[in-house]
Order: structure tokens, then sequence, then C-alpha cells
């Protein structure tokens, strides 16, 4: 008996990621004495779960306690499901200014 066939690939462009929303997360808490690097942005990447929880959260900025916190709430996060595995970051920078004036 012979067996033939054919694999063809898709040569367009990958299907665009669904959009992600947000439905709740928890208050965002650095420890007593952990302070942000001045102008520095912390990345932090994640995977979006088919059912809206996150996974695989990971400070792609290093370690450090504001990395610790960003990982802890990042967690936290529930997104409306979206059937499938989003991968998906975050960059966080801590802004002060003052109040009034």
């Amino acid at each position: 008996m012979l067996v033939s066939g054919c694999v063809s690939t898709a040569t367009g462009p990958p299907a665009p990621a669904p959009d992600l929303q947000l439905l709740s997360a928890a208050t965002l808490d650095l420890p007593q004495g952990c302070e942000a690097g001045q102008g520095a942005v912390y990345r932090t990447a994640f995977t979006v779960q088919p059912d809206g929880h996150v996974t695989h959260v990971a400070s792609a900025t290093g370690a450090g306690c504001v990395q610790d916190a960003l990982r802890r709430w990042v967690s936290t996060f529930r997104y409306q499901p979206v059937g499938k595995e989003v991968p998906a970051v975050i960059d966080w920078m801590n802004v002060t200014a003052s109040r009034g004036g």
C-alpha cells in the first residue's frame, strides 16, 4: 500500500491576540523600606489562561523587593475568559508628584 500526502503551512500573519479585559486585581503593596528606583521601569511577564486567571508570572527586570511585590500583585489579576492562553506583559514605574500647585 502506498500512502502519500502534502503539508502546507499558513503564510499569512498570525491571528491577533484577543483583547484582555481586567476584571479584578488586588492593591499593589510595596513593603516598608522597599523603594522603586527613580525613573526605573519594572517589566513583569505572565500568561492569561483561557479561564482568565494568571500563571507563569516572571520579572523581566531581575530580582528585588519591587519585583517580588509586582509578581504577587500580577498573580491576583483576573481577566475576562479569553478561550486560549495569551502571553502578556506589564511595565510599571513609580511616579510621584506633589498635590495642588
